[in-house]
């Protein structure tokens, strides 16, 4: 392995160990007070939208969310890897002097290329799976507020009235 991608690959390690570390800060555990928007707070999906993973663990979904994460930062680390593989052999085939080397540099750069290109594919795939997962996570989560309802009321005697409903 290069000594360029040496750093690269401890930043990414140090990002995921201390996304996991830091899990807290990104629960939603408090509610906002009737009345008041917050237009600053980024929804579940939005979050994982912009970092997968990231909607999971604010869910509360600590397993899934490490693993579509740790699959992205995987995949744009073997994308940025074979890329700078395949301009290699690029650099080596445009310096060729025989038809051989040119050949099997040239096809080498192909092969790297098409590696890439894969990874590229199943980073989206990823990003994509992540978005489905995280919409099912949020929809189910909004069916269960909208079933089971709590009400607390004070009528005009100053009496306490709870009542629960629950709808299917």
């Amino acid at each position: 392995m290069k000594k360029i991608y040496k750093p690269i690959i401890t930043f990414l390690i140090l990002l995921n160990i201390s996304l996991s570390a830091s899990l807290t800060c990104f629960s939603q555990d408090e509610k906002e007070k009737k009345g008041t928007l917050n237009p600053k707070k980024i929804s579940s999906l939005q979050k994982s939208l912009l970092i997968p993973g990231w909607g999971q663990i604010a869910e509360k979904r600590y397993l899934e969310g490490i693993l579509f994460l740790s699959a992205e930062i995987f995949c744009f680390y073997k994308i940025f890897s074979y890329n700078h593989k395949g301009n290699d052999y690029y650099n080596l085939y445009k310096r060729a002097d025989n038809v051989s080397d040119a050949t099997k540099y040239r096809d080498l750069t192909e092969k790297f290329d098409t590696k890439r290109n894969r990874f590229i594919l199943a980073a989206a795939s990823v990003w994509i799976i992540n978005l489905i997962d995280i919409y099912i996570i949020v929809k189910k989560k909004d069916e269960k507020e909208r079933n089971l309802r709590l009400k607390f009321k004070f009528n005009e005697n100053k009496d306490l009235a709870f009542t629960i409903s629950y709808s299917f």
